[in-house]
């Protein structure tokens, strides 16, 4: 097979598969010398890239950036042709190579032989036939999920770190609004103060041509960085970290736990944990008045509101001062601190968080947008997370409480603030 013969079948396989996905060299048949010779040839024109499956689990589709071509040819001049093996009695083996090669037509190529008109409406799925890696992300503003969470016909989940979006109920969506994001994370400017949605080339373009358009009005063209916590969960690796509202939850649960091994009843009526946490605790999504006033209503909820009177009542007793000041009782009764300044503090952030949810109850305010919301949320919820944080160490110098298993990322506070 000449090289333009390759070429084409190289071109035919990457365009024609429903992956984009490139041609093994072990199936390209005929002489092998000859076919490495060709291919040595159409990486240094340019023409064709290599992948080798040792630096993706996956060599059959194009997951980064094309190595140097001195480097692919390297790697294909080191590889040999499977020889067969007689094993006396035994069946034919065949020795095969530890790299797996895998021929991609080059964005060059592609560029001048791909009709683009054929993909104006998916513009994703047009940069993978392009050529751009399927792991290469883009950004988008954070406002292009609120379609997803909004509609209950969608099921929309995030632990802030990553996330995806799926048909709530078969059935339940008509096309163009079927939809399926099997995996989306968060990106950041340089300065790690503005937020954005990011998800990787191979899952933008399994989106219908209609939500690819709608994503593609809300792209960010400018230089992010990718979550780190989500690089590393995409790379295969297990998470050390947790996000700071997971850790939120994690406090009031393992609180709980203490204060049923001390008193045989929770501190907080209602517990949360990872998998149960509120849909919308989380990373705001637009930074508008209504969203921050939202979040803040929704966290004093877990927090003051959540406090169980019973706790702090004798059997048959009623007391009618608010759930803070109960809990400050209950402190000065039964703890004595060397320092009481982070008890107070803790008491103060409940109260703040108090206050600042009645705000709007008492003022007629129209909705706005700032983008300083992102920031005061961010520090609102550092403040909360510090405070139940406060709560868990007093009582963990009980007795009782000191038996209740805390979580390593926890006790080490490895946690994202971002």
């Amino acid at each position: 097979m000449d090289r333009v013969q390759l070429l084409d079948k190289i071109t035919k396989q990457y365009l024609s598969s429903r992956d984009f996905n490139g041609l093994p060299i072990s199936i390209i048949g005929g002489d092998f010398q000859s076919t490495r010779e060709s291919l040595r040839q159409l990486v240094q024109e340019g023409a064709v890239v290599l992948n080798f499956g040792d630096r993706h689990p996956n060599p059959y589709i194009l997951a980064f950036e094309p190595e140097p071509s001195e480097e692919q040819v390297k790697k294909l001049d080191a590889m040999t042709p499977p020889e067969p093996q007689y094993e006396e009695g035994g069946p034919l083996t065949v020795q095969t190579n530890p790299l797996i090669c895998c021929a991609y037509p080059s964005r060059d190529h592609l560029a001048s032989v791909v009709d683009q008109t054929q993909y104006r409406r998916a513009p994703f799925t047009l940069l993978l036939a392009l050529g751009e890696p399927q792991l290469s992300y883009r950004a988008f503003n954070l406002r292009v999920l609120e379609l997803y969470r909004n509609d209950p016909r969608y099921s929309y989940e995030t632990d802030d770190v990553h996330g995806r979006i799926s048909e709530k109920k078969e059935g339940s969506l008509e096309h163009p609004d079927d939809v399926l994001l099997q995996t989306f994370g968060f990106a950041y400017d340089e300065r790690i103060e503005n937020r954005y949605v990011a998800v990787f080339l191979r899952y933008l373009s399994d989106l219908t041509p209609e939500h690819q358009q709608r994503w593609k009005l809300e792209e960010h063209t400018g230089r992010t960085l990718l979550h780190p916590g989500y690089a590393q969960q995409t790379a295969g690796e297990w998470p050390e970290k947790q996000s700071i509202f997971t850790a939120f939850c994690e406090e009031l649960r393992i609180i709980n736990e203490m204060t049923v091994r001390m008193c045989g009843k929770q501190v907080f009526r209602r517990t949360y944990h990872s998998f149960t946490k509120p849909e919308r605790f989380g990373f705001l999504v637009r930074p508008t008045t209504r969203e921050y006033e939202d979040f803040v209503q929704l966290l004093d909820k877990m927090m003051a509101d959540n406090l169980n009177r019973l706790f702090f009542c004798a059997r048959g007793e009623r007391k009618e001062c608010g759930t803070i000041a109960l809990l400050e009782e209950w402190l000065n009764a039964r703890v004595r601190l060397s320092d009481p300044a982070p008890k107070d503090q803790m008491l103060k952030v409940f109260r703040d968080i108090r206050a600042e949810r009645s705000q709007p109850a008492h003022h007629v305010r129209g909705d706005e947008w700032d983008d300083r919301y992102f920031s005061k949320q961010r520090e609102t919820i550092l403040k909360a997370c510090e405070a139940v944080r406060t709560l868990r160490l007093i009582l963990a110098n009980h007795p009782l409480a000191r038996t209740v298993e805390v979580p390593d990322w926890l006790f080490k506070g490895e946690i994202w603030t971002f």
